[in-house]
């Protein structure tokens, strides 16, 4: 079975591609969702994550209180660290079952969307690394769009992240996703095409 690491960064239009790549058949593991779940109220995770940073990062309710964790671990890069150690253990035991799963059920491909691919040093686990791109103005201004969010917020949040033109040089497949989303469609459909025939 191949195994495609998908990534981008903010707002490059990952999840078109994603939703696209659903529509064609192919079974697709959402790392987000995952690191959500490995955190959530009365989850093993949370309870490590509260361990590393302390009690005082849950919420009343017992949820983790997620604004003061991502205050604290901005301008703190070991606790960053330790955070992601834990949360992407587990969501790479899930991401493991998910593929274990893909192949019984006689799946030839299976992707793998992670944001922080490349950051997780995860594209040494996958086969074939497709990246999401598009320009930086283009890509503050969506994100800006979606996110209500001003652009010197955009460019810290993209700042935390390896830049997309760094991404490329690990890239086995850039999909441009600049231009329409019939265009990007294109690309994406080409790509599975080839899979699918071996070719890629």
């Amino acid at each position: 079975m191949i195994k495609i690491g998908l990534t981008g960064g903010i707002a490059s239009g990952k999840s078109v591609v994603t939703q696209y790549l659903r529509e064609l058949g192919a079974p697709v593991f959402d790392a987000d969702a995952a690191s959500r779940r490995a955190v959530a109220k009365g989850a093993p995770g949370l309870q490590q994550v509260l361990q590393v940073l302390g009690p005082e990062f849950a919420t009343p309710d017992g949820n983790l209180d997620r604004p003061r964790v991502a205050a604290k671990v901005f301008h703190d890069q070991a606790a960053r660290k330790k955070l992601e150690a834990v949360i992407h253990k587990i969501v790479w035991q899930e991401a493991a079952a998910f593929m274990e799963q893909a192949a019984a059920q006689g799946s030839r491909v299976v992707f793998l969307d992670v944001p922080l691919l490349i950051e997780c040093g995860w594209q040494n686990q996958v086969d074939q690394v497709w990246l999401v791109s598009l320009p930086r103005e283009e890509q503050v201004r969506r994100a800006m769009l979606r996110d209500g969010a001003s652009a010197a917020q955009v460019e810290a949040r993209i700042g935390a992240q390896l830049s997309l033109e760094a991404k490329k040089k690990f890239a086995d497949l850039v999909i441009d996703n600049s231009g329409s989303l019939g265009n990007t469609k294109k690309q994406v459909a080409a790509a599975w095409a080839k899979l699918q025939a071996g070719k890629l």
